[in-house]
């Protein structure tokens, strides 16, 4: 059995509660009521997973993979996006059996909006630390992932 320092479980439990936190209805319901755009998260993530995909323009199963959800799943969630007019499919010019996804602009103005938003509240909540604060916890984040990310490709 190994022993933990403290901090871990410390860590440990910080991040269990933000994630809650940021589940929460109250969190959830400003940050939609701050859109001008009426949309809901799952909309918002399927829209992220497609632009996390950088250069590459993904198919469905790209987008499974990011939201960790079953391809059949995704393919739904994907449909509702480009019947919204947010996402648009495309006949990969490799591979003709292949569609790829790609932002419309109605898709990308909503990521911006999105990403305001989303700033305003981490700017309200730490609205009481100064830069170098905000620095660190980035610095921090960024190997806190890096490390969960190695955990991942080791598996």
């Amino acid at each position: 059995m190994h022993r933990h320092a403290p901090e871990l479980d410390a860590l440990d439990e910080a991040l269990l509660e933000i994630r809650r936190l940021v589940r929460r209805p109250g969190y959830r319901r400003r940050f939609l009521d701050s859109l001008h755009t009426p949309t809901d998260v799952g909309t918002v993530r399927v829209l992220r997973a497609v632009e996390r995909a950088g250069e590459v323009a993904p198919c469905v199963g790209d987008v499974a993979t990011r939201l960790d959800v079953d391809p059949s799943t995704a393919s739904r969630l994907i449909d509702q996006q480009v019947t919204a007019g947010y996402l648009a499919r495309t006949r990969s010019a490799h591979d003709r059996r292949r569609t790829t996804l790609g932002l419309t602009d109605a898709g990308r103005d909503l990521l911006a909006e999105v990403t305001e938003v989303r700033r305003d509240l981490l700017a309200e909540v730490t609205r009481d630390w100064d830069r170098a604060e905000v620095a660190t916890l980035v610095t921090l984040l960024d190997r806190l992932r890096e490390g969960f990310a190695a955990l991942e490709q080791a598996s």
